[in-house]
């Protein structure tokens, strides 16, 4: 239950407004403390609101206020341990319920409690909220009402005089709201309250804080000083940059947007079909754009952010139907209303049944954390997850400060759900804009000069081209093909010379990003790793995508629809177009699914997280920018204005996050690959679900056993080291191995960097650039089932933090300051499509080796290597291995390599499910043979030779030369990939 009762700041005023003037008025609720602090509150520079006491006869009888009192579930059962397992477990108790009706038979309210509080409510409050489109029922738990004011005293035991009607000033942006003093009295068996209002805090926040010096562009790859250098790009070319997977002709569900209004409809919807044919997309029918809420103005003006969204979907999935949900705020009853409304009309449509959802709407009030608004706002998404459907809010064009101007790092709670895909922002400049942008202008002359040390980033970034081989000619003024070479956090604040300066602070102008302090840090983030970086609170955004800054999106213009202008289309963004980005990215994924015999992804963050640690090729990893915009603001000259504030001045504090090497607070995992993404959900989602199946078909690669950790199984070892060199310790049940390691090279090959050599349009420049990169050190050892196994590096003792993401897919790391031990299973097993047998897998594979190669690829029986009892090493043992090798779809027992710096592919056929698959390597220019067993290859000093490294899901690096040649491991990287034949091959 909730922490209750609540004053009106809970509902309206801001995780911020734990002052003192909140605690006076919550304990003596005050009518004259109450207006002054209304005055402090939502006024707007020297402007203050006109604020009438509903006992007044001044104040309307028709003065209406909107509330949802939300029960809890039934019998209080809680969603939690079913939204708490992995995702296949949580499809299959979903599963269990034969239809929506019976799942909220469960998770709804009880039928009595409900009919209890509805029949508690006045009946015209209930059939006015019914009239509007609000949704009342024992599934969503939700008595809505619209209530009078004298109705709202009277129901929440207030005196009339502590009710207020607040009329902000005309600058504010507001609408007039009802607002209260004191404790409200719930009915019994209501825990959760929202009132359907938009509020927010308009007074700024006048904080004694350090200013900092601000000049020129705060941020980095934002600031192409030219119009023509910035780039226009359509939302399908956008798509396309980042590997979508499915072609335009490929069918995909329809996708919900939440919308603040859908004015006229019939304009809207003939701009938007000339939108489409503009761009090259074929005209859609009404059916195919539907609005299912709000009673909009036939006359009203359409809002940027509806044709914004519209044209993002439109472009990157062109067929999939549109459902618009917009708020319910028809005048004079709720003339600025929140999304809760349309949420809950997305989850509960029992006709659309949408499985996606895209929406760049938080509330704007600020509930405070455990208050009764609080737990229902929380509730309503927890109802997205159970009716399975894929929530991608747009993290916020507000920075770190998330417009909240006191000085430091926020973020606005309401928008920080972790049962929300939470999108961030970035910037994309391709070369000729790079080379027009001061702010790394430098930094792309290096690149096209071939200078690794600025490349290997960019590649870690997305760059598939050598920046030499990338075209220079400007962008036409609606880019049909955008090609990435640097991608930064999305931050285009600029300071402006003039007296005084002026800084856009609070113009949105940055991708938001940082710590919900209100929210526990959820287990996918918890897993990851996170706890420290986010101090054991939810972290934000999860993911990112283009935004704005360098590159726009080219959208239908609202000026036209409204018509204002004759120009169609126009160039925006924000994260606002970064979300539904990603929802479409999400309704391909769906398709691929369903086409493969798997659910519908639905709440799927778990699945994105432990992507990010098999298949880091799947992200894009952002490393440049930031998001530091906090700032104060004062009555006192600063020396810096801001548009965005009227009689005030504005001070930088430079708080804020900045990208980096993996997770960050700027850009969460990074922007998508989609192919490369949606191969690894493919075959995570099936090891799940076979797991679920038979969990004997992988048996787990380490266990934790309570103080450390001790193997799953009798099997094969490797121990791979990187980082600055190190004296690697092993504990091995009851016997130790020590090796050491020497430093890797500065750009020996990553994870990331091998599964991104395995795309075909990988420029076969960029891995011949990285070639000779020395790795580590790599140990190999026999481990038995149950054997205790601890890593210390230098003495420090060794931690797998993410062990539990990477080890159901043969790996797990563990770190000791700047080293790090990559424990690995030698082979794959194959997870097949629903653990069916006789299946077709995908080999890819990447040489940086200058020899000619031949891979043989064989069956074993056990994971240490045997083949009828025979080990690796054994005389006997390669001819075994040979009767057991797949044979290609060719016919072939043996797969060449594809040639120096070139990709390859082929695939074998006669997979069966739980099939464990080892590799030879034949190097037919020397004659040598290398096994992925160091027992079977050549003793140097005295010990065996490891010549296979690992690089995540399925994927290896090879080294081709005798003794260890140069340790770079990646003159033939291989990866194995079980599930993509499957369907329509369409991930193929």
């Amino acid at each position: 239950m909730p922490n209750s009762p609540s004053t009106f700041l809970d509902a309206y005023g801001a995780g911020l407004s734990t002052s003192q003037q909140y605690q006076t008025l919550s304990q003596t609720g005050n009518s004259a403390a109450a207006v002054s602090v209304l005055n402090t509150l939502f006024s707007y520079g020297d402007h203050a609101p006109s604020i009438t006491s509903a006992s007044s006869s001044s104040v309307s009888s028709t003065t209406y206020v909107t509330v949802g009192l939300v029960l809890d579930r039934n019998n209080n059962i809680s969603a939690d341990p079913l939204l708490s397992g992995t995702w296949a477990q949580r499809q299959a108790a979903l599963d269990q319920y034969s239809s929506p009706a019976d799942l909220w038979a469960t998770y709804g309210a009880n039928t009595g409690d409900y009919n209890t509080v509805q029949g508690s409510v006045p009946s015209d409050a209930f059939l006015l909220a019914n009239q509007l489109g609000y949704l009342s029922s024992a599934a969503d738990r939700t008595v809505w009402a619209t209530f009078t004011v004298a109705e709202f005293a009277q129901f929440f035991g207030l005196a009339s005089t502590d009710v207020y009607v607040v009329t902000p000033n005309s600058n504010s942006g507001q609408a007039t709201f009802v607002a209260w003093a004191g404790s409200l009295t719930l009915p019994s068996s209501v825990s959760g309250l929202w009132v359907d209002q938009n509020v927010s805090i308009t007074t700024p926040h006048l904080i004694n804080s350090t200013a900092v010096p601000l000049t020129g562009l705060p941020g980095i790859g934002n600031g192409a000083n030219s119009t023509p250098a910035q780039t226009v790009a359509t939302p399908a070319a956008v798509a396309a940059n980042y590997n979508f997977p499915l072609g335009a002709d490929v069918p995909t569900d329809p996708i919900a947007l939440v919308e603040n209004t859908v004015n006229n409809q019939a304009g809207l919807f003939a701009a938007y079909n000339l939108y489409r044919q503009q761009v090259g997309l074929s005209p859609v029918t009404q059916a195919q754009f539907q609005v299912l809420s709000g009673t909009t103005d036939p006359q009203g003006v359409v809002i940027p952010e509806l044709t914004l969204d519209i044209s993002i979907v439109a472009g990157a999935v062109p067929n999939s139907t549109q459902l618009l949900y917009s708020f319910l705020n028809t005048y004079p009853y709720n003339a600025n209303s929140t999304p809760f409304s349309a949420y809950q009309l997305a989850f509960f449509d029992t006709t659309n049944h949408p499985s996606v959802i895209t929406s760049s709407y938080p509330a704007v009030g600020q509930a405070s954390a455990g208050s009764v608004f609080d737990w229902a706002w929380q509730e309503l998404f927890k109802d997205g997850a159970l009716a399975n459907v894929s929530v991608h809010m747009a993290a916020g064009d507000e920075g770190a400060s998330a417009n909240f101007p006191n000085g430091t790092v926020n973020v606005a709670h309401t928008h920080s759900s972790p049962f929300t895909l939470l999108v961030g922002g970035t910037s994309i400049a391709g070369l000729y804009t790079a080379q027009n942008d001061t702010t790394i202008e430098q930094t792309a002359a290096l690149a096209v000069a071939g200078d690794p040390a600025t490349i290997f980033p960019l590649v870690a970034a997305g760059l598939k081209t050598l920046p030499s081989h990338l075209s220079a000619a400007a962008p036409a003024a609606m880019a049909t093909v955008l090609t990435t070479m640097f991608e930064t956090v999305w931050q285009s604040i600029a300071v402006e010379s003039g007296t005084p300066t002026s800084v856009s602070f609070g113009s949105h102008q940055t991708g938001s990003g940082g710590v919900a302090t209100g929210w526990s840090i959820p287990d996918y983030q918890q897993a990851f790793g996170l706890s420290t970086l986010t101090n054991g609170n939810r972290g934000m955004p999860d993911v990112a995508a283009l935004s704005s800054g360098d590159t726009y999106y080219a959208v239908l213009s609202a000026d036209y629809v409204n018509g204002t202008s004759t120009t169609l289309l126009h160039g925006d963004g924000g994260t606002s177009a970064a979300a539904p980005l990603w929802a479409s990215l999400t309704t391909q994924f769906n398709a691929v699914f369903v086409d493969q015999g798997l659910p519908k992804l639905g709440y799927y963050n778990d699945l994105l997280y432990i992507a990010a640690v098999i298949a880091p090729g799947s992200f894009n990893d952002v490393q440049l920018g930031n998001n530091d915009n906090s700032y104060f603001t004062s009555t006192t000259s600063t020396g810096y204005t801001s548009p965005y504030y009227d009689h005030l001045y504005v001070a930088g504090t430079g708080e804020g996050y900045s990208a980096g090497l993996g997770y960050d607070l700027a850009s969460g995992l990074g922007t998508p690959n989609g192919l490369l993404l949606a191969r690894a959900l493919s075959a995570i989602a099936h090891s799940q679900v076979n797991s679920l199946a038979d969990p004997s078909t992988s048996p787990p690669m380490l266990d934790a056993d309570g103080s450390g950790w001790e193997s799953g199984a009798d099997q094969a070892l490797l121990f791979q080291t990187t980082g600055n060199g190190a004296t690697v310790h092993l504990d091995l049940g009851d016997h130790a191995t020590l090796f050491s390691s020497g430093a890797s090279a500065s750009y020996s090959w990553t994870s990331r960097l091998a599964q991104q050599s395995l795309q075909s349009d990988f420029d076969p420049g960029l891995a011949l650039l990285f070639d000779k990169q020395g790795q580590g050190a790599v140990s190999y050892a026999r481990v038995a089932n149950n054997e205790t196994l601890a890593v210390t590096v230098d003495g420090v003792a060794g931690q797998a933090t993410q062990a539990s993401l990477s080890d159901p897919y043969g790996f797990a790391d563990f770190f000791a300051g700047s080293d790090q031990v990559r424990v690995a299973r030698p082979v794959a097993i194959a997870e097949t499509v629903g653990g069916q047998d006789d299946q077709v897998a995908v080999v890819r594979m990447r040489q940086v080796g200058e020899n000619s190669l031949q891979l043989t690829l064989y069956k074993v029986d056990d994971l240490a290597g045997t083949i009828d009892g025979l080990a690796p090493g054994h005389p006997a043992y390669a001819a075994a291995a040979q009767g057991r090798a797949y044979l290609t779809t060719y016919g072939a027992n043996s797969i060449s390599g594809p040639g120096y710096g070139q990709f390859g592919y082929t695939e074998l056929q006669g997979v069966n499910a739980g099939d464990i698959i080892a590799m030879r390597l034949d190097n037919q220019t020397t004659g040598a043979v290398f096994w992925a067993f160091a027992n079977a290859n050549e003793v140097v000093n005295g010990q065996k030779v490891g010549h296979l490294w690992n690089y995540g899901l399925n994927t290896w690096g090879w080294e081709d030369t005798y003794g260890g040649g140069d340790h770079d491991y990646n003159d033939l990287i291989v990866q194995l990939d079980f599930t993509s034949a499957s369907g329509h091959h369409w991930l193929v």
